[in-house]
């Protein structure tokens, strides 16, 4: 997250591949977690199951995510390279996956 905070958001196209970037870390909780598997030897499940999580990721980059959009929302490019449509992704997947949970 330090490297994110670190670039150059005066490039030309930077803030657009960022805010996608960022889109992308906080959609993991709902697309990416993970089972562990127990190891190759004892062969016995684990108790509690293990589980790779996102969320401290995503929990992280959400607020990013929203500066960033605030900051550069009148930059044309956010509006033409799908960056809008990544950032209200992220919306829409956890909204999905939260009433999914909810039934």
């Amino acid at each position: 997250m330090d490297t994110i905070a670190d670039i150059d958001l005066d490039v030309p196209g930077s803030p657009s591949l960022v805010m996608r970037d960022l889109s992308d870390y906080a959609t993991l909780p709902f697309l990416a977690a993970v089972d562990v598997q127990p190891h190759p030897r004892t062969q016995q499940p684990q108790t509690p199951q293990k589980r790779i999580t996102y969320i401290a990721l995503s929990k992280r980059t959400m607020p990013m995510l929203v500066e960033l959009f605030l900051r550069f929302k009148t930059n044309v490019d956010v509006y033409v390279d799908q960056t809008l449509e990544s950032v209200l992704s992220v919306r829409t997947i956890s909204h999905q996956y939260l009433t999914r949970r909810e039934d």
